[in-house]
């Protein structure tokens, strides 16, 4: 079976069979091993690319993956390095000669450099070599499951990044509870656009797709996205709401091109208001325009406008809304093939629950989580760690309420409520929301200032 479609040097797409990418693991493994690296840290750097993904399955077996966000500044990247006690660093050429430039900075001289193009394929072959002659080391490795795996590095609002200690069996309880109620078809096509960096693309762009069977295919980059739908055809989209904002803006543009007048009301088109003979021909258009096979968005990180969810919802496309954190292998809840509101970020997966703590006069309080994805820990941060992590349950430090069906919404985050004079809680979140409903407004940022006598 196909687990990969990526494009050679020539920009011809290939296919990489699940037993390749096995085998490449395992050699990539078996090299790091040899280089003394078996239960040290080795942190993985670059944009999304079959060899970061080698090379995560890789590090997080022989030993602790330490993820790292390719945009940092080259100082951030090398602190991280310093405090995770990393041993080795893969990843692109241009990420590791910045750090190469700054090599005075890191506290362990002897750390590793691999770059993903040379280096990378003779460490493969090193180790391919090795495990045919019959050392295999690699295949006797224990996993102990409740024990740190994946370090990652959150940008703490504060300033200083906390590291999230995840363990195999926090990332695999994730895996199996989202592929209890999200139907992911072994002729799936991924196409992985978000960084890999974050749980929310690793565990549910990566790491799901190959526990189901499917396949996973990766974006030249964001002014490409069109045109590698075109290019692969891919049936699921992990995104952001603004990517799925960008593509409903598109996708109206398109269509107001193409319908008569008299089925546009003030610039909007309602697929409603179409007659029956033409909502089929709008609906093949869009989704040949999207690849032609694409039949489910899953989006988070932030609430999307429920009005383009529904729109999109009515172009015959399904979109799945969730909400999670990195410190939670990153889901908690979300809408599901069976169950879904537009507006709410879904219900508990299975095996986790979450209730509302201290919740006010109407029903908004902090999200507090507990399930077998809750992470151990942050590193080397006792104090911190003790402050979220209350008698099992996790604070989110995000504010939201429960219907009375268990749909979760969230209001915002507890540090930026503004409590006015009268008591009353206004949540920024929710304003600036419709502040940017004004197509005369890009951004907003609301704020609590206290004036005098005001």
């Amino acid at each position: 079976r196909i687990a990969f479609k990526i494009k050679d040097s020539d920009g011809n797409i290939k296919s990489i069979t699940y037993e390749q990418f096995k085998n490449d693991v395992v050699y990539l493994g078996t090299s790091l091993i040899e280089n003394g690296f078996l239960n040290k840290r080795i942190a993985v750097i670059g944009k999304n690319s079959y060899k970061w993904c080698v090379s995560y399955l890789a590090a997080s077996i022989v030993g602790i993956v330490v993820p790292i966000d390719k945009e940092l500044h080259t100082d951030d990247v090398i602190n991280f390095m310093n405090v995770s006690q990393t041993v080795c660093i893969l990843g692109d050429n241009k990420n590791l000669q910045n750090i190469l430039e700054n090599i005075s900075k890191i506290e362990n001289p002897d750390t590793k450099f691999i770059t993903f193009d040379e280096k990378f394929n003779i460490l493969l072959n090193e180790g391919k070599a090795s495990y045919l002659d019959g050392i295999t080391d690699f295949d006797s490795i224990k996993i102990n499951p409740d024990e740190l795996r994946i370090l990652l590095f959150t940008s703490g609002t504060t300033g200083n990044a906390k590291g999230v200690c995840l363990s195999q069996r926090n990332i695999c309880s994730n895996i199996l509870s989202i592929y209890g109620i999200v139907k992911v078809k072994r002729s799936d096509l991924f196409f992985s656009i978000l960084p890999l960096h974050h749980t929310y693309e690793c565990t549910i762009g990566f790491l799901l797709p190959l526990y189901s069977g499917a396949s996973i295919c990766f974006c030249d980059g964001l002014r490409y996205i069109a045109q590698n739908m075109l290019e692969y055809h891919p049936s699921v989209i992990l995104c952001v709401p603004l990517l799925l904002e960008n593509l409903h803006k598109k996708i109206i543009k398109n269509l107001s091109k193409s319908l008569p007048e008299k089925y546009k009301k003030n610039k909007e088109i309602i697929l409603e208001n179409l007659p029956f003979y033409i909502k089929p021909i709008v609906k093949s258009k869009i989704k040949n325009t999207l690849g032609g096979r694409l039949r489910v968005f899953i989006v988070g990180a932030a609430a999307a406008n429920p009005q383009i969810l529904a729109d999109i919802q009515s172009f015959g496309l399904n979109v799945l809304q969730g909400y999670g954190l990195t410190e939670c292998s990153p889901l908690v809840a979300g809408n599901t093939d069976f169950y879904q509101k537009d507006d709410a970020a879904g219900l508990p997966i299975p095996n986790v629950e979450y209730k509302i703590n201290n919740p006010n006069d109407e029903g908004v309080g902090e999200i507090i989580v507990k399930g077998p994805n809750v992470m151990l820990g942050y590193y080397n941060m006792e104090d911190e760690t003790n402050k979220v992590l209350v008698d099992g349950w996790f604070h989110t430090g995000d504010l939201g309420k429960i219907d009375e069906n268990g749909y979760l919404y969230i209001t915002g985050r507890c540090k930026s409520v503004i409590v006015t004079k009268n008591g009353k809680n206004i949540y920024p979140e929710e304003v600036e929301h419709y502040l940017n409903d004004s197509p005369l407004i890009a951004e907003s940022l609301v704020q609590g200032i206290h004036k005098e006598n005001d």
